[in-house]
Parts: C-alpha cells; sequence; structure tokens
C-alpha cells in the first residue's frame, strides 16, 4: 500500500496501486457524473410508463418488475403444480370465489359445497375417515363449529364399531364350530 494524493480534493489516501488519482469518494463522484453524462447524450424513455431509464434498458425498473411477475403467473410459472398444493395434509386448489380474498380453497369444501350448496357460516367440513386428503363426498360431513370436537367426531366410529363387534360375535360360534384341516 502506498500513501498518495487525490487529484480532485488533494486528500491523500491509501491505495494498493500506485497508478490511482482519487480517493474512494471522489472516485464514486466522477463515476456519477460519467453515468449522468452518458444518459443525457443518450436519452431513453420507459416503453411502458415514459420515465427516463438508463443505459441498455427497454424499461424501467418499476415496469420491468411488473413485467416479469405477469410472464410468471399461474400456468407460466416454472413452479406450477397444476393449481393444486398441499398443507397439512389438506389438499388446496386454485379456486375463485366471489367476496373471498383467498385463491386457494380447501378441496373437501369445494366438494361438499357442489353437492349440497354454500356451507353455512360458522360450519365446517369434517373427515369422517380421519384422513384429510380423501374428499369423496361419502366421507366428508358438515358440522357447527361448538359440534366439532373429539367426543362427537369419534361417535360414528364408536358406533360403526359396536355394530361390527355384535356381528363378530355372531359370526364366533360358527367359527369355533367349522372344521380345521
Amino acid at each position: 500500500m502506498s500513501t498518495l494524493l487525490c487529484q480532485e480534493c488533494g486528500g491523500e489516501f491509501e491505495a494498493k496501486r500506485s497508478d490511482a488519482k482519487w480517493c474512494s469518494l471522489c472516485r464514486v463522484i466522477k463515476d456519477r457524473e460519467k453515468l449522468q453524462r452518458y444518459e443525457r447524450l443518450h436519452p431513453a424513455k420507459c416503453a411502458d410508463c415514459g420515465k427516463s431509464i438508463i443505459r441498455r434498458s427497454t424499461r424501467c425498473h418499476l415496469c420491468d418488475n411488473k413485467s416479469r411477475v405477469e410472464s410468471n403467473l399461474g400456468e407460466n410459472n416454472p413452479n406450477w403444480k397444476g393449481g393444486r398444493t398441499h398443507n397439512e395434509g389438506y389438499i388446496y386448489i386454485l379456486h375463485p370465489r366471489q367476496g373471498k380474498k383467498h385463491r386457494y380453497q380447501a378441496e373437501h369444501i369445494i366438494v361438499w359445497e357442489k353437492a349440497n350448496g354454500e356451507l353455512p357460516k360458522g360450519w365446517l367440513v369434517h373427515h369422517l375417515n380421519g384422513i384429510r386428503d380423501d374428499n369423496r363426498l361419502e366421507n366428508l360431513e358438515a358440522k357447527p363449529r361448538k359440534c366439532h370436537n373429539l367426543k362427537q367426531a369419534f361417535e360414528p366410529y364408536e358406533k360403526r364399531i359396536r355394530q361390527l363387534e355384535a356381528e363378530l360375535s355372531k359370526l364366533a360360534p360358527q367359527v369355533k364350530n367349522a372344521p380345521r384341516n
């Protein structure tokens, strides 16, 4: 490192190269002046909004970002998965609904509403078998939020288990008497 005098401000500065002419502050100012001279000699306007732009651009920074976002929406996006996504076991579908701010809607709600009409306010759609991505209509049941608790959620299963146990107990004597090979 050598100590040199800045040709612009006359101050001393440390430089790695012996042919340096300006200190770091004066170099930044010189670069800005050079850029401004270039822009005055080569004026350009944004194709979309008409603002002045720099160098070889066709759009200003803001319009360029907007065009990139618009060109990568939906099916044009490299991460597009057909409008379906998964979250916490549920399937969500790109489904524009009037008056709703979210574009993705839960598939089980869409299936239930298609068969039964709009879901009443304060109601939930419950999966009877407990599998969140099993969205068959026979597996879905709408309940008020206050009735959607563990005890009532397991009630249909408990009834079905009792039915199956009763059928099994009727078959058990027949199985004991059956000949074994």
